[in-house]
């Protein structure tokens, strides 16, 4: 199917506002003088000015886009476009590449460029230029050798001049406002054009009389003869097909990403709040929190994605769900939006679950999307997580980080857990950590403790990258948990080295595996800072000794003091893990109130 065609410049400009219109992911009008010159220049000389990129828009969409008329009469200092007006069932060309050409080229032919006057204060202003053409101009230097290899910047003499006051005639120049030359539609009318100009100026030689009929010909020719304007008509309806196109289009140098253009869309929408400003300052907070600065997570596409997702939106990362519509709910949120960010951020800080421990970023969406639903309708001051959903929210994330279940987490998995959380924030105000787990097993995956889940849970290393968050969900209350922070072995290092170890009777053969457990989380627990300082400054048998049934129970340690013997070292390390499995293995049950 063809999709590239040739037009006439005469066929195109009436168009303009009236079948082909600007869509607002393009920039606004920048051009200077100096390159409408250039580009006539290069017409007249036949040169290539690249292909244009039209998209054929179809009117059921219309709604989906703020769409723009053209400027006519170009006022430096102003980029504001008309919004375009439709009729009923019209169509629609959206100009995807090529704005700037077609601007300078309406301007020139049917409209004016006003420049700054120059002057200060009350006498401010700016003065109506138009383009006008030295018909007398020559484009062939008649001094120049037939085979000189000379390339001239400019070859015909176009420029700006006020309208008011068009540039002076002379021997050597007779200037035509090249506007003049739209209303010339055939080869007859131009004929009649050369005479009458002819006739106005009798005094010119035989030689600037013909200078003069081959210039105004060869403009002729350029905007009512020639196809010189090439395009590529684009008829598919998908936006993010357009919008990579469009991509590729204005790809020049520095890449134009998809959340450049998205973020350009928003900031030109947005009327009450800086949308470029206030995304770059909650991207900072956040990452300076959450990875310390060291990562480009938490970028303008994760906000704008949850500015979609919590107000019950698409949030797929796509064109198509950035509608005028759409963006102006997000503008209407923000607050709200940026509100339940800081909080849910602030909520990861508090209890350590940062920096590498935060291996999958939409942990902090989901949690933000929960406090966004619960404080709705709240003034922003007082929206809060209190601490029975704290605790309900650290043991499901402390969960799903270790159990790795949002590492590929997609939109399905997002919409499912907002239309979950949707449905129970309807009749409770608690966070639904029960019903997600229950609705996992439907994504493929679960949060059930197995045997060997909770084998990998007590072997990891203590000291790793999970070690002090997968610890703390063996102890009961956030604001518990969130007092212990000292990391405690419970065999001391030292009474298991080798050396130790022989002279107890352990195994050459178990050697190792003593000393490997020695790190292994199994050999750890949180304690306060006055249960460490306790720890630290007694003997190991009289700290065993000392411990009360509470204590044991609470860091979920065997009560069996034989047990607490290196050369039984294994063996406690066994009795552990089945303690913990209890604890792992029943922290979704309802009895536990995790619902």
């Amino acid at each position: 199917m063809q999709k590239y065609f040739g037009a006439r410049i005469a066929d195109l400009l009436p168009k303009i506002n009236r079948e082909i219109f600007i869509p607002s992911i393009q920039r606004p009008y920048v051009w200077e003088p100096e390159q409408i010159v250039r580009l006539f220049d290069s017409l007249m000389r036949g040169y290539p000015i690249n292909t244009f990129l039209f998209w054929e828009l179809h009117p059921e969409h219309f709604g989906d886009w703020d769409i723009y008329n053209f400027v006519r009469n170009f006022q430096q200092g102003n980029t504001h476009n008309e919004p375009a007006v439709f009729a009923a069932n019209q169509s629609a060309t959206l100009v995807l590449d090529g704005q700037q050409r077609l601007t300078s080229l309406l301007i020139a032919l049917t409209g004016t460029y006003h420049v700054r006057n120059g002057k200060r204060g009350r006498g401010a202003g700016h003065v109506a230029q138009a383009l006008f053409f030295n018909l007398l101009e020559s484009p062939h230097d008649e001094e120049e050798e037939e085979d000189d290899s000379t390339v001239r910047e400019l070859y015909y003499q176009f420029k700006f001049a006020p309208v008011e006051k068009p540039p002076k005639n002379d021997a050597h120049s007779f200037w035509l406002k090249v506007s003049q030359i739209s209303q010339v539609t055939d080869r007859d009318q131009l004929a009649a054009l050369i005479d009458k100009l002819c006739l106005l100026r009798a005094d010119l030689t035989a030689t600037s009389t013909r200078i003069l009929k081959n210039n105004l010909a060869r403009l002729f020719e350029v905007v009512h003869e020639e196809h010189c304007l090439a395009y590529y008509l684009e008829k598919e309806q998908s936006y993010d097909k357009v919008l990579d196109i469009f991509i590729r289009a204005n790809d020049g140098g520095t890449k134009l990403s998809k959340a450049d253009l998205l973020m350009s869309m928003v900031t030109l929408r947005w009327d009450q709040f800086n949308a470029r400003d206030e995304t770059e300052a909650l991207t900072t907070f956040m990452r300076d929190a959450l990875t310390q600065g060291q990562s480009k997570a938490f970028d303008r596409d994760f906000l704008l994605r949850c500015g979609l997702y919590f107000n019950d939106l698409d949030a797929a990362f796509q064109l198509r769900n950035f509608t005028p519509r759409n963006i102006a709910i997000i503008e209407k949120s923000w607050p709200e939006v940026k509100q339940a960010l800081r909080l849910s951020t602030e909520w990861f800080v508090r209890y350590g679950m940062t920096g590498p421990v935060l291996m999958a970023n939409n942990a902090v969406m989901l949690i933000a999307l929960f406090i966004f639903k619960l404080n709705t309708g709240k003034p922003l001051p007082d929206w809060q997580l209190d601490a029975d959903n704290a605790e309900l929210i650290r043991v499901w994330i402390g969960s799903v980080l270790f159990l790795n279940l949002l590492g590929a987490a997609g939109n399905s998995t997002a919409e499912r857990y907002r239309r979950l959380v949707n449905e129970y924030i309807q009749t409770s105000d608690r966070f639904p950590a029960m019903a997600l787990a229950e609705f996992m097993p439907t994504l493929g995956r679960t949060m059930n403790y197995s045997d060997e889940v909770v084998g990998r849970f007590v072997a990891q290393e203590a000291k790793g990258r999970l070690g002090r968050m997968s610890l703390s969900l063996l102890y009961q209350g956030a604001e518990t948990a969130q007092q212990r922070t000292a990391l405690v072995h419970v065999f001391p290092p030292h009474r298991l080295l080798d050396e130790r170890l022989r002279t107890q009777g352990v195994n050459d053969a178990d050697i190792s595996a003593f000393g490997s457990w020695s790190a292994r989380l199994g050999n750890y627990t949180l304690m306060t800072e006055d249960e460490a300082r306790e720890y630290y400054a007694m003997d190991f048998e009289d700290w065993v000794a000392s411990r009360s049934a509470d204590f044991w129970m609470t860091h979920h340690l065997p009560n069996d003091p034989a047990l607490y013997d290196e050369f039984y070292f294994l063996d406690f390390i066994q009795a552990r893990k089945m303690l913990i499995a209890k604890r792992l293995q029943h922290l979704y049950q309802p009895a536990e109130g995790m619902s």
